[in-house]
Order: structure tokens, then sequence, then C-alpha cells
């Protein structure tokens, strides 16, 4: 077996992994072709790019599955599952047969959430658009519940078949897979009881429709990004549907 480096530019860089393919063979008394590949393996290993679930997706991520393992009860694995959009683009979070769902979660003190579009508190057509609001916070030694234990506790409410496989289809949609659950290690549960609001009339949004018809320029504002506080904010008493998803503490 012979290792060969011809690119006079990789002399320096391949120095050190020779010599720690060397130092398997004549130290440790490993096979050429094992030494080899134990090095390639350690070398891409340590070149491996640490994936992380950011804070942010994983309390979005719990807000959604707290609404989905409700459904679940009330709806059947399959319907709930087919209502759950995921991240499907300019979708609300959930499309139920007469009305859709905006999931936001925060882990603040103040019921505050993040807005990132123009149309995301817009309803779509004629159909009621509702906002459920969750505040997460960290919970104590044995309380609450680890994203990743939440994930499994819908993956059983949901069981096998084609509704498992959706579920399963839109995990990997959001970004989430079970490598990951190392990396989420909070355990979360609610700071307050789970509120909803219908969105309509004077709720608190800024929608393209709201400024001033003579506002051309808005043609080149594409984008948005705003921040609803609804700390105080009467809410709404829940149609049927949504009792469920707000009650539901992820057990």
């Amino acid at each position: 077996m012979e290792v060969v480096v011809t690119d006079p530019a990789l002399y320096r860089d391949a120095y050190p992994l020779l010599c720690a393919m060397s130092d398997r063979i004549q130290l440790d008394g490993m096979r050429p072709a094992d030494a080899l590949r134990l090095t390639l393996r350690q070398l891409a290993l340590l070149l491996q790019r640490t994936e992380r679930f950011s804070l942010e997706r994983e309390i979005g991520l719990f807000g959604e599955l707290l609404v989905l393992g409700g459904m679940i009860g009330s709806l059947g694995a399959d319907d709930a599952v087919r209502a759950w959009r995921g991240s499907a683009s300019e979708e609300h979070d959930f499309g139920l047969a007469t009305l859709d769902v905006e999931v936001k979660t925060t882990s603040g003190e103040k019921r505050a959430h993040w807005i990132e579009s123009w149309t995301q508190l817009l309803p779509t057509g004629d159909r009621p658009l509702w906002l459920v609001s969750h505040q997460l916070t960290q919970a104590g030694l044995g309380s609450g519940a680890l994203l990743p234990e939440l994930i499994d506790a819908v993956r059983r409410a949901v069981g096998a078949g084609a509704a498992g496989d959706e579920f399963e289809a839109r995990l990997v949609a959001v970004g989430w897979t079970d490598r990951l659950a190392p990396t989420c290690d909070t355990r979360w549960t609610k700071r307050t009881p789970s509120l909803a609001y219908e969105v309509h009339g004077g709720f608190p949004r800024l929608t393209r429709d709201g400024f001033a018809a003579g506002t051309a320029g808005l043609v080149h504002v594409p984008e948005i990004k705003y921040r609803v506080d609804l700390t105080g904010y009467a809410h709404d008493v829940p149609v049927d549907a949504l009792r469920p998803a707000l009650a539901f503490e992820g057990q």
C-alpha cells in the first residue's frame, strides 16, 4: 500500500495527517489500510459541522407541536397532521376545514411575538384566522418536557401508517432530525395558559391595506418584521376546534 501526495502545495497540510497514520502503524501496530481509514475518519469528525437547533426554532416547534398534540385528540391523527402545514411558505401554520391558525410562542415574560411578513396575520380569503399564543418558561427538574420528549409524545399519538409518514416528513421540512436531540436540553412548561385571538377588525397588526392608499412606496418594501405585544390584550373565547389545542400540556 502506498499513500502519495502529488501536489506540492499540499505537502505542509498533508504532513500531520501522514504522521498520525504512521504513528498508528508503528506505535499501535495497526495495518496500513486500517490506519489510513481511521485517520481519515477522525479527520472527517474534526471537520464535521456541529448541528444545532436554534433556540428560536426550538421554541417555535414546541409551540406548534402543542397545538398539533391537542388537535389529535379532537380531530384524529390523520386530519390533525394533514392540517399542520409546517414550513410551507406563504401559508398559515394550520389549515383546518373552516379556519386557519397561526401559532406564536415566546419564552419572554411579556406575551410579545415576532410577526415576520405582511401576510402572516392576514386571513386567506373569507377563512377566519386565529392566533394561538403560547408563553413558555424553563421548567424545574422532573417537570415540563424537552422538545425531543414532546416530539416522541406526539409521535406515539400519531401512530404508524400514512399519518406517521406525513408527520415525519413535516419534521424534516422544519429542519428537525433526531440527531439534534442532544442539543435541545431545556425543559419547557407553560408560563401562563395558552390563549387564542381571532385576527380581525382592530387586532394589532401591520398590513399593506392598513396604510394610506397613496403610499406607493410600499411596493419597494417586500418584507417586514415587527413585534406584537399582546400582554393584557383581550383574548377571545376559542372555537371548539381550538380548545384542545390550548389545553394540551405535552403529555
